[in-house]
């Protein structure tokens, strides 16, 4: 499959005043195109920190320790910043928990919304840039290396150890640099001088025309030619970059997308004026205005009811498949995902412990904690106890050295709390790091409580197949008549 996403033992830390939090422990996933990958855990288990190191938005005192971040064949955590400006929103936009805190409580909707477009729509300038973006990558790579030397030098004069090499490594990087900067302008200039000739010939053609219009060869009303002309001079400002009505057009069409209703009026509105449920129609319609790839959902719903929760995780379904989206989405309920994720990863303490199918999580768990999730969640049928998690997640600051959860878990063995289980692999989409699957671990069923529940709920699931399916085929018949 085409993988948009890959994420290789991906290490993040926080510096803090009373020691370093290892938030994020040598973690690897991947997404394919298409899909949508469901990241679980609890509060603290290193979700939202995972994906803000995706994003390049990692607090100040964060520190990526290792690992790589692959987007379209790219490794993020190498790029300048500059670079990341140009991926960051326009081909993975993120959406957060509190659609409030995102909006600008004093700016109307409508300018929120097409801000972006605005500012990122310089089509001549974008099209200058991309043309020798080669040589300008190579030039800001150069910069950033000896940027990058001189912090480590720093660090080792701290630590009292030797850096003469990498002061030679500056004076090195420092003699290509000035060829590097002259190369990146002759290229700018080529570039420039391409566009714009491209660009006084549409002009041309476009000023040709309107000079046939103004002729009124046709004997239009003065009302019809004035028309025509001010339509074929936004035409030629759409060429040069986005304009005021462009991004308007498009923004209302993004609202009547995401289901905000009379657009026309909403558009002229504040924050304060909508619901929760609609300011989230409005941060997802801000985000789609760029038209990403990956779409990231930072717990969407958290701070909706659950009917508007419903409408929204259907919004974001719908528009997964209407714009072909790729979806991570982040959330410490597993409900929530039931019938949006295609595979689910199950986080805790900084580590991935569970990853597959929806399928193979839901109806086939391996790991104690993705049972202890399943098992904590009410449904409608259930009337026994809920499983309870015993305990609180370990402290980031020391982190246990064997399996994070073996203190919490009921079937912990001694090795637990020696050495961190591996991935073990279950199936080529299912792997879970358990003692329990090791080959001369010992032979434990998950709770018979957990069985039950997942037998309800496959029957349940069925029955909602087949009310669908007669649904669907009651319509079709009375479509044919």
């Amino acid at each position: 499959m085409n993988k948009k996403l890959i994420v290789e033992n991906l290490s993040v830390s926080f510096r803090t005043v009373t020691g370093k939090v290892r938030a994020v422990r040598n973690i690897s996933f991947d997404l394919n195109k298409g899909e949508t990958l469901a990241i679980v855990g609890e509060s603290g288990s290193g979700k939202s920190v995972t994906t803000r190191a995706i994003m390049g938005i990692l607090a100040g005192n964060a520190i990526v320790e290792d690992g790589k971040i692959i987007y379209d064949g790219e490794d993020l955590l190498k790029i300048t910043e500059e670079e990341y400006h140009e991926i960051r929103g326009k081909k993975i936009g993120m959406i957060y928990q509190d659609p409030l805190s995102s909006l600008n409580p004093i700016m109307r909707i409508g300018k929120q919304i097409t801000e972006g477009l605005l500012l990122n729509g310089y089509h001549l300038k974008n099209k200058i840039e991309k043309l020798y973006n080669k040589e300008r990558v190579a030039y800001l790579v150069t910069k950033r290396d000896i940027r990058s030397l001189k912090e480590k030098i720093a660090e080792n004069k701290k630590n009292k150890e030797p850096y003469n090499d990498l002061k030679k490594q500056i004076a090195e990087l420092k003699k290509q640099l000035p060829t590097a900067k002259k190369t990146m302008k002759i290229a700018k200039k080529k570039a420039t001088k391409v566009v714009m000739n491209e660009y006084n010939e549409q002009k041309a053609k476009y000023h040709e025309e309107i000079k046939e219009i103004r002729r009124n060869p046709e004997g239009l009303e003065p009302k019809v030619v004035k028309e025509k002309i001010s339509n074929k001079k936004e035409e030629l400002r759409r060429i040069k970059k986005v304009t005021k009505k462009e991004a308007k057009e498009r923004a209302l069409e993004v609202m009547r997308e995401v289901g905000i209703p009379q657009p026309e009026k909403r558009f002229k509105q504040y924050p304060f004026q909508f619901s929760g449920g609609m300011r989230q129609r409005i941060v997802i319609a801000i985000v789609l205005t760029a038209n990403p790839d990956i779409l990231i959902c930072d717990e969407p719903t958290t701070a909706l009811d659950v009917t508007i929760q419903a409408q929204i995780l259907e919004l974001i379904k719908k528009l997964k498949e209407e714009r072909g989206l790729t979806v991570i989405f982040i959330t410490h309920d597993l409900g929530v995902v039931a019938n949006v994720a295609d595979r689910i990863a199950v986080m805790y303490a900084g580590k991935i412990q569970e990853i597959g199918t929806n399928e193979e999580v839901f109806y086939d768990p391996k790991h104690p904690y993705t049972w202890a999730l399943l098992g904590s969640m009410p449904d409608l049928t259930s009337k026994e106890k809920l499983i309870t998690i015993p305990g609180t997640p370990p402290d980031m600051r020391f982190p246990p050295k064997g399996d994070a959860f073996a203190l919490r878990s009921e079937y912990a063995m001694k090795i637990d709390f020696e050495e961190q289980p591996p991935m073990f692999k279950i199936s080529d989409t299912h792997y879970a790091a358990s003692w329990l699957l090791h080959k001369d671990g010992p032979n434990i069923d998950k709770p018979t409580i957990l069985d039950e529940r997942i037998e309800r709920m496959k029957v349940m699931t069925e029955e909602l197949k087949k009310e669908m399916e007669k649904e669907l085929n009651t319509d079709e018949k009375q479509f044919e008549v």
